[in-house]
């Protein structure tokens, strides 16, 4: 309906992004592919119903007509199950698509189990071997559909429940200004414009002036978590190990700061509201196959950040040894930490909300990690003490490791913080 092109490139970006996601909420894409499946509907009734009008007025020109539509309708079927069995087919339809998803997740554990008995018997056609094959099968097959029956009825049934607890949580929840409604509003699209930044773009330029906006962002909440990822991808792709060490590219040092500091603020802030997340699983995988165990840090701007980084990162990072390496002879020293007021607060804040995160984390002696609780005791035991923010976040992780219910919440502006308990 209009260009819109008023207003500066952030403006014009976060109409861009409320655009986006109002299609993607109200399934603007489903609807535009019902009209083909429509008009193919059509076409199909049009067929059946002109050859059986024909068929008693000339069965031959019936039958031409009646073949032309048998060959359409057989072409369609072709189409949707080549689609549907190879991703990579071009001819992709929404039939397909739907049955791929139907196949892969629905009947997981059928096709598991017949694809591990034709491992087992291969190759199972065999004379010796037919027999078996389908005698398991007969056995297995039942049980195997019963599962994925129970599955597909839950992922059935769980969108309508989530459906009606937002519908719930809306009736119920206690209305807010339009002032704190309208800036939430704004954080959210500027996080999923950060996140679209990250993952359309190439340009390194944009990644950096994405990241530091992201840097300025101190509160997160229910953004996306595949900004987590986006944060990862431009972290990994400007360091790399060389003999043991960790080593920056040449040029990439500033997008290697930001991106590190975006990585840790955003998986701390998701660590905290959905410690169960795949993506965190993911991440710390996927990091665990190009870092090693043991990395040397030494030299590296702002190496506390990549410390922190490796350390919440590492699949064996509850490990004794590996524990006691890092809290010893390596990164945690506080007393040569001297960040800039805003990496201060970042980071402050992130530490705080890991703390919260391995707190609940921790069934034995539900205790904050010990590194975490020493940058909170000698960030409050300087001569000058530092920003509010920072002693609010400190004063948070010292509260949550005394079991205290902590409340954190935003002040009159951004940059103070303060904690109740």
């Amino acid at each position: 309906m209009s260009t819109d092109v008023r207003g500066n490139a952030i403006e014009r970006s976060q109409n861009r992004q409320r655009k986006l996601n109002g299609i993607i909420t109200w399934y603007f894409d489903h609807v535009m592919e019902a009209l083909p499946l429509m008009l193919q509907a059509a076409l199909l009734l049009l067929g059946g119903a002109l050859s059986r009008y024909l068929w008693e007025i000339d069965t031959i020109v019936a039958s031409v007509a009646l073949g032309v539509t048998s060959l359409g309708i057989a072409f369609f079927l072709f189409i949707v199950l080549a689609g549907s069995v190879s991703a990579g087919c071009p001819y992709q339809t929404p039939g397909s698509r739907i049955l791929r998803s139907v196949t892969t997740s629905a009947f997981r554990e059928t096709i598991h189990m017949i694809q591990s008995n034709a491992q087992y018997y291969w190759p199972w056609w065999s004379r010796d071997k037919i027999g078996g094959f389908f005698g398991d099968l007969v056995v297995e097959l039942p049980p195997a559909l019963v599962a994925d029956g129970s599955h597909l009825g839950r992922a059935m049934v769980q969108p309508l429940v989530t459906f009606a607890h937002e519908v719930c949580t809306w009736l119920s929840g206690t209305p807010h200004t339009p002032a704190d409604g309208l800036d939430q509003q704004t954080t959210l699209l500027d996080l999923d414009c950060i996140s679209w930044i990250l993952q359309a773009s190439l340009d390194r330029d944009h990644h950096l002036s994405a990241l530091e906006y992201l840097g300025t962002m101190v509160a997160l909440s229910n953004f996306d978590p595949a900004l987590v990822v986006g944060c990862f991808s431009v972290f990994t792709s400007c360091v790399k190990v060389s003999n043991g060490n960790l080593v920056v590219a040449q040029g990439l040092e500033q997008l290697a700061i930001v991106s590190a500091i975006g990585l840790l603020q955003t998986f701390s802030c998701l660590s905290v509201i959905d410690l169960a997340s795949s993506i965190l699983t993911d991440v710390r995988q996927h990091y665990a196959r190009i870092f090693p165990y043991i990395i040397d840090l030494d030299g590296l701007p702002s190496y506390h950040i990549f410390g922190v980084i490796h350390f919440i990162l590492c699949q064996s990072w509850r490990d004794e040894h590996l524990l006691q390496y890092w809290d010893i002879r390596r990164w945690i020293k506080w007393r040569d930490y001297k960040p800039s007021s805003q990496e201060y607060i970042l980071f402050t804040h992130s530490l705080a909300k890991l703390a919260q995160s391995e707190y609940q984390r921790r069934d034995r002696d539900k205790k904050v990690p010990r590194w975490i609780l020493k940058f909170a005791f000698h960030s409050l035991s300087l001569d000058s003490l530092p920003s509010n923010s920072v002693t609010a976040g400190c004063l948070s992780i010292i509260a949550i490791d005394l079991n205290c219910d902590v409340l954190d919440t935003k002040a009159a502006t951004q940059d103070e913080r303060y904690v109740h308990t």
